[in-house]
């Protein structure tokens, strides 16, 4: 019983040490693996967690080899892609939108968010990224009115500046979706509260290199066998459309939510510029259309971006992959460059 107590103590302390082993190599070699972390939040149904580095990979093997960081704020950060004097940039220009504007699929200095900050730092003019995966007008509305809340500089921030809102062809059902959960809070500010958890595996991620390693193979697996039931897009499917198929009370949220940004961005003195990126038209139909058409109704500047993009899919979408290519960000960050007023252009 003895030897039986002193091999099983043996074992567990040799566990011990190559679990420790395994977390300090990891992070010797900053090896964090992460995909797109994400936590539940009570006002804004989910967001970045705070002050996060993590390497990027691809599940389809498309991209990967560099470190994404988070700010204090969950924001992407674009640290390093520019140095302002000890007085702070003289304008500043936010970005609003989904995956496409986060860009987790390409490095800082390639995502629209970094060619821009890097265009535009020789005016003085700072990039702030708030994209999120998922987010439709609805929680970006929340995200910026929160975001002017805890900014040092409050709606100041927006002065003289530009709010770029990036839209895709999911945000007309997120919008009915997320603004049939809308509630006010004690405060009277409307919310969206998650109701979802981080699992275990997920918690212990947020702090453990082995623990988002284990993460990274459960997700791989995962999507091995989505691979195999994924079922092509057929040609029919496929064709795009010159004008908006969906109804107008299928937009209405979506109008309400664009709305309401529109409206806080002139109060603080700032300019609100729309655009979408379609859809790969090599993998379903898009609704630019649609887009354009509630940027006309709602007159709010619009940038379109699908032409080109719908007339190269090869060039500026990754094959497997939804999102953008590094060439891709490339064309959306110049051609919104070029739609930014003049007082912010360099």
């Amino acid at each position: 019983m003895q030897a039986l107590r002193a091999n099983l103590l043996l074992l567990l302390i040799s566990l011990v040490f190559c679990l420790v082993g395994a977390e300090l190599a990891l992070r010797l070699l900053r090896l964090g693996f992460n995909n797109t972390p994400l936590n539940p939040s009570t006002t804004r149904h989910h967001q970045h967690p705070t002050n996060y580095a993590f390497q990027a990979y691809s599940l389809q093997d498309e991209w990967g080899g560099f470190e994404i960081q988070t700010d204090r704020f969950g924001n992407r950060s674009l640290k390093g892609l520019c140095e302002f004097p000890a007085s702070g940039p003289k304008r500043h220009v936010v970005m609003l939108g989904d995956s496409f504007v986060e860009g987790f699929q390409v490095s800082d200095a390639d995502s629209m968010a970094g060619q821009l900050q890097q265009q535009l730092c020789g005016a003085g003019v700072a990039v702030h990224n708030l994209g999120v995966s998922s987010y439709s007008p609805v929680l970006s509305d929340i995200q910026l009115r929160e975001y002017l809340q805890q900014h040092p500089q409050g709606p100041t921030l927006l002065e003289g500046g530009v709010v770029m809102h990036l839209l895709f062809d999911n945000d007309l059902d997120g919008d009915r979706d997320y603004g049939s959960q809308l509630k006010p809070d004690a405060n009277g500010e409307l919310v969206v509260s998650s109701e979802t958890q981080l699992s275990p595996l997920e918690r212990l991620a947020r702090v453990s290199y082995l623990a988002r390693l284990l993460r990274r193979a459960q997700l791989t697996v995962t999507e091995l066998g989505r691979r195999q039931e994924q079922a092509s897009v057929s040609p029919a499917e496929a064709q795009t459309a010159n004008r908006c198929p969906r109804a107008a009370v299928e937009m209405e949220p979506t109008s309400r939510a664009l709305s309401s940004i529109r409206d806080r961005v002139e109060a603080a003195g700032g300019r609100y510029v729309l655009s979408a990126v379609s859809s790969d038209p090599r993998k379903g139909p898009h609704l630019e259309p649609c887009f354009a058409q509630l940027a006309n109704e709602l007159q709010i500047p619009y940038v379109p971006l699908a032409p080109e993009l719908l007339r190269q899919p090869q060039a500026f979408y990754f094959t497997h992959d939804m999102h953008l290519n590094p060439a891709g960000n490339r064309y959306a960050a110049h051609e919104l460059l070029l739609a930014l007023p003049g007082e912010v252009k360099p």
